[in-house]
């Protein structure tokens, strides 16, 4: 062994020892989830996708990959998440234990990919070790791993940063390395055809190319062409969306009160990413970047760069595209929050490479361990929500499925599961694969709005079961069950004990418009016996 060897299989162990801290953190963080049962969409999702034969996956190309399930087509062409759902599904289609495990093998991956970004930006190991354990700890994550549902952005995120890397290495490697390029253009393509958002790939190229390794703009034709095959992937993607969907990107989305909204969600997703909480500290927020100017004026040129690239330019690209995403939700920043980390790991090597002391530099260690730290009791408490929603929605399955043994056919169910743990959920959650034979083909079921998989069709689908009971050979029986959204006790009421509730129910069908019956099925809901069985 020569010595200039040694230093080269040293920082080998090492980077072996940060990859493994990261996917023990990972999997300590999220085992309590493995066991956890579907909630919301889950249900509609998987009852899809588990039934769909394996013959099927070239369809999802040119096809949505939820059909109309919930009442419309999806303009969402994902064949790999599909083939995903699928495969976490041999396990069996109503159990959940491979689909998490799925998912947290998802996020370690994630990690180490931040990991090795790291490291091909010549970050040290401890810090680019630091980088990938604060993104398997980041809080915000927490949806997206805990719930199976949530892997539609920590998996687009896999080949996205696959992508990246392997574009970043093909740069550092020159000539020698084209089939790094064709790595990344191949990743870049399932990265598109597992979520939409990817599409933000040509800036993130370009960007790195411009800020970070400060390529020459001319001539310009050798400064676009490695843009080239990226981009004509994307215009045929954005064509493939137009035909099947009529819009390349949801434009029809932006609007003046759509950008308001945006600018609001960015703060607020830019809160939940660096303190750890959806609402923030401001205070903190104003801090840590107080905190990287301080290390801005202490950086090198070349560092600097990577800050303000890895900075606002990638959290920038990482959250325009919920621009036109509909809604709010913590897995919209998956991708983005990649930056943080990277500017955080970047601003520790910048620290600790400039304290001459080693009582500066432990000083140095002690803050990254101190905010690693912070994270770690938010993640708790969002975890611990994930796993109190999934119990609670294991528990109405079990109590519909309990009280459908009892009561004779043609009966209704009034269903009011708590809406965090179940919305989306109605009727998937009464049908298999989770209940062994379908229970809205034996009772007539009606629920709340938001926990219905169709709102469009919600009120003529309600009135049209509650007339179908009216009207049928058990007009008398019925029951309406609630749970406690913390502890899953069950409430519920039939009218041998409460003979209100027949008349309540049918006092419903003189409803004339959704939102009266919404407000007042809600309401009667809220009225049943609080004694649990």
């Amino acid at each position: 062994m020569t010595p200039s060897a040694e230093p080269a299989i040293s920082s080998r162990t090492h980077e072996r020892a940060a990859a493994l801290i990261i996917a023990v953190a990972a999997v300590l963080a999220y085992f309590s989830t493995l066991g956890n049962y579907f909630v919301r969409d889950d249900f509609g999702v998987v009852q899809l996708l588990a039934s769909k034969p394996a013959a099927y996956f070239p369809r999802w190309f040119y096809t949505s990959w939820m059909d109309q399930i919930w009442g419309f087509t999806p303009d969402e062409v994902r064949p790999f998440p599909a083939l995903s759902y699928q495969l976490s599904a041999l396990a069996g289609a109503g159990s959940p234990w491979l689909h998490h495990v799925f998912n947290v093998i998802l996020h370690i991956a994630n990690g180490l990919l931040v990991l090795a970004i790291a490291r091909t930006l010549t970050m040290s190991v401890t810090a680019a070790g630091l980088a990938g354990l604060l993104f398997v700890l980041l809080p915000v994550h927490a949806e997206s791993v805990a719930w199976i549902t949530g892997r539609v952005d920590s998996m687009p995120a896999l080949f996205y940063l696959a992508s990246f890397l392997a574009y970043a290495r093909w740069r550092r490697g020159g000539s020698t390395s084209h089939a790094l390029y064709g790595w990344s253009l191949a990743l870049f393509f399932v990265a598109l055809f597992t979520k939409q958002n990817t599409i933000t790939m040509v800036a993130t190229l370009a960007a790195y190319d411009v800020i970070v390794l400060r390529q020459p703009w001319t001539p310009i034709a050798r400064f676009v062409a490695p843009y080239v095959p990226f981009a004509a992937l994307t215009a045929g993607y954005l064509w493939l969306r137009l035909q099947l969907f009529g819009e390349v990107a949801r434009e029809g989305a932006l609007t003046a009160d759509g950008l308001v909204q945006f600018a609001m969600l960015v703060e607020r997703h830019l809160a939940h990413v660096i303190t750890g909480d959806a609402d923030g500290w401001r205070a903190v927020v104003v801090l840590a970047l107080l905190g990287l100017i301080w290390v801005l004026r202490l950086a090198r040129s070349d560092e600097r760069r990577l800050i303000l690239y890895f900075g606002p330019v990638w959290w920038f690209i990482g959250v325009a595209p919920i621009l036109v995403a509909g809604y709010s939700s913590p897995r919209h920043v998956y991708l983005a929050a990649v930056g943080w980390t990277l500017v955080v790991a970047i601003a520790f090597d910048v620290l600790m490479t400039r304290a001459r002391v080693a009582s500066l530099q432990r000083l140095v260690i002690s803050a990254a361990l101190v905010v690693l730290t912070a994270y770690l009791l938010p993640l708790h408490r969002a975890v611990r929500d994930w796993n109190t929603m999934a119990a609670v929605s294991q528990r109405a399955v079990q109590d519909v499925r309990a009280i459908a043994g009892v009561l004779p056919e043609g009966s209704l169910i009034v269903v009011g599961a708590p809406a965090r743990s179940w919305e989306w959920a109605m009727p998937f959650a009464v049908q298999p694969p989770f209940v062994d034979a379908d229970l809205t083909t034996r009772f007539e079921f009606i629920s709340p709005r938001s926990l219905t998989c169709c709102r469009g069709r919600w009120f003529e689908d309600t009135r049209a079961a509650l007339r179908r009971w009216s009207e049928g050979p058990q007009p008398d029986s019925a029951v309406a069950m609630t749970w406690d959204p913390e502890t899953g006790a069950l409430s519920r009421a039939q009218p041998a004990a409460s003979p209100q509730l027949g008349p309540l129910i049918r006092a419903l069908l003189t409803l004339e418009s959704p939102d009266d019956l919404d407000r007042n099925l809600v309401r009667l809901l809220g009225v049943l016996p609080t004694k649990v069985k």
